[in-house]
């Protein structure tokens, strides 16, 4: 009788062990989508005044006067896909969205003779799919910590809009950015096929050339994983 109880015992400590355990990321197929806040790093409102004298200089006018002001930050958010092999590694596919860089500017210009005041409105954002590997550090049953490195292969688009004697003028600039990025990431498992992350992940070189120059961009978010077999 007594072994009965014993084994008894065994059997359900080991029904509540498998049952913790089935929390944490199990392998498979699974969606995230994620929000939070993305910055400009590597960029400053220095460098966006010099980048406005350029473009002046080029049309063949002096800056005489110059105030500005910059909006370094935006939402950010996205959506991925992935599929976790192990305990241990995983792979995701996502569109992000990294928002835009606002840059606004009053400048007094001289062609060398006369001077007018212009009005400068410098924009640039970047988007589109991503791929990355993941390496994961479980804690406990339902905690666990990654790190990730990809490629982002984004669309980074610049806009200008100068009015000058009241005429105003728009340009624009589109290129294909490939480049590495980089993560951190912590997730909490509230069962077995839902968790809750959070992360930061670094894109570097979004910017465009003759708008904003060399930007790289911080992306922190929330995010909501469900593995595929929640829709079983």
């Amino acid at each position: 009788m007594r072994l009965k109880l014993r084994l008894s015992s065994l059997l359900v400590c080991l029904g509540l062990g498998l049952a913790a355990s089935a929390h944490a990321g199990e392998p498979g197929w699974y969606l995230v989508g994620f929000g939070g806040e993305s910055s400009a790093a590597g960029v400053s409102q220095n460098q966006m005044d010099d980048n406005l004298v350029a473009i002046f200089n080029s049309g063949g006018l002096d800056v005489v006067d110059l105030s500005s002001t910059i909006d370094d930050s935006d939402t950010g958010f996205g959506l991925a896909g992935g599929y976790q092999l192990n305990d241990h590694f995983a792979m995701e596919f996502a569109y992000v969205d990294l928002g835009s860089v606002h840059y606004q500017a009053a400048a007094t210009v001289s062609d060398g003779v006369d001077e007018a005041d212009a009005e400068v409105g410098l924009e640039n954002s970047a988007h589109g799919p991503v791929i990355s590997a993941i390496g994961i550090l479980p804690i406990g049953e339902r905690f666990s910590v990654f790190g990730r490195v990809g490629l982002s292969l984004l669309n980074a688009e610049g806009k200008a809009r100068i009015t000058l004697g009241g005429s105003t003028q728009k340009v624009g600039q589109s290129s294909q950015k490939t480049d590495p990025m980089f993560g951190l990431g912590a997730e909490f498992s509230v069962s077995k096929n839902f968790a809750i992350r959070v992360t930061w992940d670094r894109y570097l070189d979004i910017g465009t050339k003759d708008i904003a120059g060399d930007v790289d961009a911080d992306l922190i978010t929330l995010g909501v994983r469900m593995g595929l077999a929640w829709f079983r």
